[in-house]
């Protein structure tokens, strides 16, 4: 067996010994030759990686959602860094994220406990705002609107009385015949209105009552803001809505009062992602996010289950976009689809099916390495987010690693610890 010291084997076997990308966060462990594994994409120069986006993929339980964190609470540590997250999913009726905002004396934005997003908020641009409410009546009217009634709303939109949803229901079935001149006479446009009522009607009463009628009552000013959707009916109206007022808020106020000119970086992250994305504004966002976050100031991070679930264009786009691809265990035929898409080397693809929890094949730009994530105590309390299926399959924590050494992990057989 050939044995080589961990300053060495960079220079002697280059394909082997993964040099790290960066100097940024300590990740974990690289499995190929021990040495630690650091990276803050945003810290990489664009020859490295072109984007700053991130897609972890891997199956239920083998740690994509505690990288995530992982990650995130170390950034998150450093100034001039924010993130927000689209939560999707939890555990006990609280979100996955609900530890780690606790932890940092953040309340999350829970709807259904009496938050309210208001879609026609005076922060959003006029043009946003339209559009944002025609999306809103094409989910609740099951089509987009008419013709007619798109001009009724728009007309409607410049009406003093238009500061929420309600108020724009008065004063779009209140519209003068001169309202669109020469166009309709008062019958019709009060036709127009009606159509528009019924469209927006179960944002009123019913799929997201109290939720996005009324005043604002959400700050986005916190280092972390996490956007709980653990409670919202996956099968209705209401988070396809939610997620599109989300989506408008986060770039027209979120980044209008942070980004790259207040010296601040900002990372959204979109777990369930593919979920997410079964929406066309909401995936028209993160494409848009996603094409000019260097200039923006952001990083977008998606977590999803599969590569063969990503099926839409605004699916496979984000995963294109995303330099830094991270690959938990997942069964043959998915690697084989991850082969496709990101042009992995054979042994990395043979290699996923075998990972553990908490490895992971990361794919930075050209780079390509086999890394353990390293958790402290601290961290696992706060991300670990299979406690209940685990005590049930008898499973405990993996132990916390040894301390006093520069890395508390076994090295590989053929490499020795130079500094020992």
């Amino acid at each position: 067996m050939l044995t080589t010291t961990t300053r060495q084997a960079a220079g002697l076997y280059p394909g082997y010994a993964c040099k790290p990308v960066t100097d940024g966060a300590l990740i974990g462990a690289s499995l190929l030759d021990g040495s630690p594994f650091r990276l803050t994409p945003v810290d990489c120069d664009q020859e490295v990686l072109p984007s700053t986006g991130m897609a972890l993929l891997g199956t239920l339980g083998n740690g994509k959602s505690t990288n995530t964190k992982v990650m995130a609470l170390r950034d998150m540590a450093r100034p001039g860094r924010r993130y927000a997250v689209l939560d999707a999913k939890g555990e006990d009726g609280v979100g996955e994220w609900d530890a780690v905002a606790a932890a940092l004396r953040i309340a999350p934005v829970r709807f259904g406990e009496g938050v309210c997003m208001n879609p026609l908020d005076a922060r959003i641009p006029p043009l946003h705002r339209v559009q944002l409410v025609a999306v809103l009546a094409e989910l609740g009217g099951h089509r987009p609107l008419s013709p007619g009634a798109r001009m009724t709303l728009d007309a409607a939109m410049e009406s003093p009385a238009a500061r929420t949803l309600s108020g724009l229901m008065g004063a779009v079935t209140s519209l003068q015949a001169d309202a669109i001149p020469g166009r309709f006479d008062s019958g019709q446009l009060l036709a127009f209105g009606q159509e528009v009522v019924q469209a927006l009607s179960p944002f009123i009463r019913s799929a997201t009552r109290g939720m996005l009628d009324g005043q604002t009552s959400v700050s986005l000013d916190e280092k972390l803001t996490v956007f709980d959707f653990s409670r919202i009916d996956r099968t209705s109206i209401a988070l396809p809505a939610l997620m599109s007022v989300v989506g408008v808020f986060l770039e027209s106020v979120w980044l209008g009062q942070g980004g790259a000119e207040h010296g601040i970086h900002s990372t959204l992250i979109v777990e369930e992602a593919w979920q997410i994305l079964k929406h066309p504004a909401t995936a028209a966002l993160l494409q848009r996010m996603m094409k000019y976050s260097r200039r923006e100031g952001l990083s977008v991070t998606s977590v999803a289950h599969s590569a063969k679930d990503a099926k839409s264009e605004e699916a496979k786009d984000l995963l294109r976009l995303a330099s830094t691809r991270i690959l938990h265990q997942m069964d043959e035929d998915e690697a084989e689809q991850c082969r496709g898409l990101f042009s992995l080397p054979d042994w990395a693809v043979r290699q996923i099916p075998l990972l553990g929890r908490g490895q992971a094949i990361w794919q930075t730009g050209r780079h390509v390495n086999l890394v353990q994530t390293l958790v402290t105590d601290y961290e696992r309390r706060l991300c670990f987010t299979s406690r209940r299926r685990d005590a049930a399959q008898g499973k405990t924590p993996p132990l916390a690693p040894a301390a006093g050494r520069e890395w508390g992990w076994q090295m590989p057989p053929n490499v020795i610890d130079h500094a020992a």
